[in-house]
């Protein structure tokens, strides 16, 4: 397993009065039920901002914006929008969310998705879902990542998205980085694979040929 992060994790470093939220957080919403059901948004839009930061599209020195995040976690909402009952908890209302965006705003990227399914016996291999995290994370881009049940993971919460900015190799373990709630965690995708009884997915972007602004 090759150690590989995204290049710059600090661009996803928010200045929230004074001090640093590591990655978005769906509190910043104003709707109560923005601030509940919002996760999904909430990763797609450090997804999608992290690669329009990578590809000049976004100004690098407004990185650290809340404002401005938040404003693309608005705008982000109308696509990747939480259903009542559950939020964004299947990874195909992610990929079709970011899809639509990207067409509506001539977004130059496309979109790639692997769903982890319930059932043990069709679940994806691990080393199918690592290469698609370091697939993505090489291209620099994070991965958002949809946990419908974390198993014995500590640092996930059930019934979340969160982005992964990194993924590793601890002895036979495979391990990935995520931003939640302003801080750095990281748990073993190997475990969760193994025990998460309700599945969930990936989701990333790869850039085609150019970058325009939204």
């Amino acid at each position: 397993m090759n150690d590989v992060s995204i290049k710059h994790p600090e661009w996803l470093d928010i200045d929230v009065n004074g001090h640093i939220s590591h990655g978005y957080d769906q509190e910043w919403f104003a709707d109560e039920w923005q601030r509940l059901s919002g996760c999904g948004p909430t990763t797609a839009t450090q997804v999608l901002s992290y690669s329009q930061l990578r590809d000049g599209a976004l100004l690098v020195a407004n990185a650290s914006n809340q404002w401005k995040a938040l404003e693309r976690m608005n705008l982000v909402w109308n696509y990747v929008k939480p259903r009542f009952g559950g939020g964004v908890y299947k990874t195909q209302w992610m990929e079709t969310g970011l899809k639509r965006l990207m067409e509506d705003y001539g977004l130059p990227y496309d979109v790639h998705m692997i769903n982890v399914s319930p059932f043990c016996a069709s679940r994806v291999e691990i080393d199918t879902a690592a290469d698609f995290i370091e697939s993505a994370i090489s291209q620099d881009v994070p991965v958002a990542f949809l946990n419908r049940h974390k198993g014995k993971e500590r640092a996930l919460y059930t019934w979340h998205w969160v982005p992964i900015y990194k993924i590793y190799g601890v002895g036979d373990d495979i391990r990935c980085g995520i931003f939640d709630e302003g801080e750095i965690r990281d748990f073993s995708l190997t475990n969760w694979l193994k025990d998460t009884i309700v599945g969930g997915g990936f989701c990333y972007i790869s850039k085609k040929e150019y970058a325009v602004r939204f």
